[in-house]
């Protein structure tokens, strides 16, 4: 089975979402729990968690088809404890709204350190991970690479497994690859996508990719930037997207485009669709 789909919008309720994605021709995606800029919002009511768990049946998701993503505001490898602590309020609240909306994968970036040893960060990161698996039932946690701009973790393959080596709970602990990031890193996307995945399940097995984000870039091969287009209009173009379809180590997670354009979402669905 094949999951393809955007990140849709979960405003005025949750319980939209899978119609939104619907209504794209998708056969999975992705959503936040809540406001992904802010540090406090309401509690999830029950009837909305009700009605997206009925709503996700009903329009022929299963949980599986579904990635949500952690806020932006977490960073799991900050020196500052203030904000480490809070980070990890927010992250353990984002994974048990996973857990009560039946889903059982959250996505989170690794985090930047700032200052100081790259290792001590990558430390920290993989604590608050091993926090978060301990205190939620039922979820485990996708790492995302990252395009690696300043102290930002998770740019290599060599650091995402100084990640899982580090965590105590590796049985629950994967990796999200985003092809925009692995383009700005300095992984060639474009020239041999097949190759990378290759890569990456030598080293980590296949039922470490958990998912990936599907998005063309706007900016060169190692610029070490993150900057999204939709697919075609970047540097990386549409035929790489479908030997990633393709390859089997995509079979059965979630692929999500983050591609800007909203109105290109279902030529892109179906596009990636048809290449199975």
């Amino acid at each position: 089975m094949i999951f393809i789909g955007p990140h849709v919008s979960i405003s005025e309720s949750v319980s939209l979402s899978p119609a939104r994605a619907e209504a794209t021709g998708a056969t999975g995606f992705a959503i936040f729990t809540k406001n992904q800029r802010v540090w406090k919002a309401p509690a999830l009511k029950e009837e909305d968690v009700t009605a997206f768990r009925n709503n996700l049946k009903e329009k022929g998701f299963c949980p599986e088809a579904v990635l949500p993503h952690a806020g932006y505001l977490i960073n799991p490898a900050t020196p500052d404890e203030a904000l480490w602590e809070k980070s990890l309020s927010l992250f353990l609240e984002e994974a048990s709204r996973t857990a009560r909306l039946g889903l059982g994968k959250i996505n989170i970036h690794p985090g930047a350190y700032k200052e100081g040893d790259r290792k001590d960060g990558i430390l920290r990161a993989a604590r608050m991970i091993d926090k978060v698996l301990e205190e939620t039932d039922g979820v485990s946690i996708a790492i995302e690479n990252t395009a690696g701009a300043g102290t930002i973790l998770g740019s290599s393959f060599e650091e995402l497994d100084m990640l899982l080596d580090a965590v105590k709970h590796p049985e629950r602990t994967g990796f999200t690859l985003d092809t925009a990031h692995l383009y700005g890193a300095g992984y060639d996307v474009k020239g041999d996508p097949a190759s990378i995945l290759d890569s990456f399940c030598a080293r980590f097995g296949s039922e470490k990719l958990f998912g990936m984000h599907l998005n063309d870039s706007m900016v060169a091969l190692g610029s070490r930037k993150d900057r999204h287009a939709p697919l075609g209009e970047g540097y990386i173009g549409k035929e790489a997207f479908l030997e990633i379809v393709r390859h089997p180590a995509t079979d059965g997670i979630p692929l999500i485009l983050e591609t800007p354009d909203e109105a290109k979402w279902p030529e892109e669905v179906s596009y990636l669709l048809n290449a199975r």
